[in-house]
């Protein structure tokens, strides 16, 4: 998913930062900061954030300018929502970017490719399983935490794959074989990840769960 610095052409790398930076904005906006506060979250935000900084930072290097790394963004968007979701992303991706992982001209493709793009799979996941299926612990665990984490993950994947094609960053041959002959790999753990998190803290701490609901889902 993370591109060298050089891969893009400089104009499209800051019109996705203008991008990103509008994206973030409305997200901030519409993020419940006071609720946030009034229920004693802030810190369990800022820990949720240096640990999604974490994990971005953990990355595995396919070829020479590319890496992949887990998100944990499902996670974020059930316990948080969608908006407080994005600005936890968007701390995060500050954390790499501190760290000299991240280069400053391609803010805004990783941004819009790893705070944003995941964030709508996995709540668009999530609201869909809600729709379709009756509210079932189990239901939420495995459909939000599990296959709604491998669905944000593979959504930036498949994103960055197809660019590359379309900019010929890559060849081909290279694309499938040494970065799309990897989804299974990153996949599950990422799925495992989410689904793992969300069951403990539904167990133990339900009230930070936003998305769950103990009259909904154990009546």
């Amino acid at each position: 998913m993370n591109l060298a610095a050089d891969s893009l052409p400089s104009w499209m790398a800051w019109g996705l930062t203008a991008v990103f930076m509008l994206v973030i904005g409305r997200a901030a906006w519409r993020s419940p900061w006071r609720a946030l506060r009034a229920n004693g979250l802030v810190t369990v935000f800022i820990a949720a954030t240096a640990l999604a900084g974490l994990l971005w930072s953990m990355q595995v290097g396919v070829r020479e300018g590319l890496t992949l790394h887990l998100l944990g963004t499902a996670s974020l968007v059930l316990v948080f929502g969608p908006a407080l979701a994005m600005m936890a992303g968007a701390g995060a991706l500050l954390l790499t970017m501190a760290a000299g992982q991240t280069d400053a001209l391609m803010a805004g493709y990783q941004g819009l490719l790893l705070a944003v793009l995941p964030v709508w799979v996995a709540d668009g996941s999530h609201r869909l399983l809600r729709r379709l299926l009756p509210p079932n612990p189990f239901i939420f665990f495995l459909g939000s935490g599990f296959v709604g984490g491998m669905l944000a993950l593979a959504a930036p994947i498949l994103v960055s794959a197809a660019l590359m094609a379309i900019l010929g960053l890559q060849p081909g041959w290279a694309i499938q074989r040494d970065y799309l002959a990897l989804l299974p790999l990153v996949l599950f753990p990422e799925g495992f990840i989410n689904g793992a998190v969300m069951t403990a803290l539904a167990v133990y701490q339900p009230d930070w769960v936003r998305s769950f609901d103990d009259e909904t889902y154990l009546r």
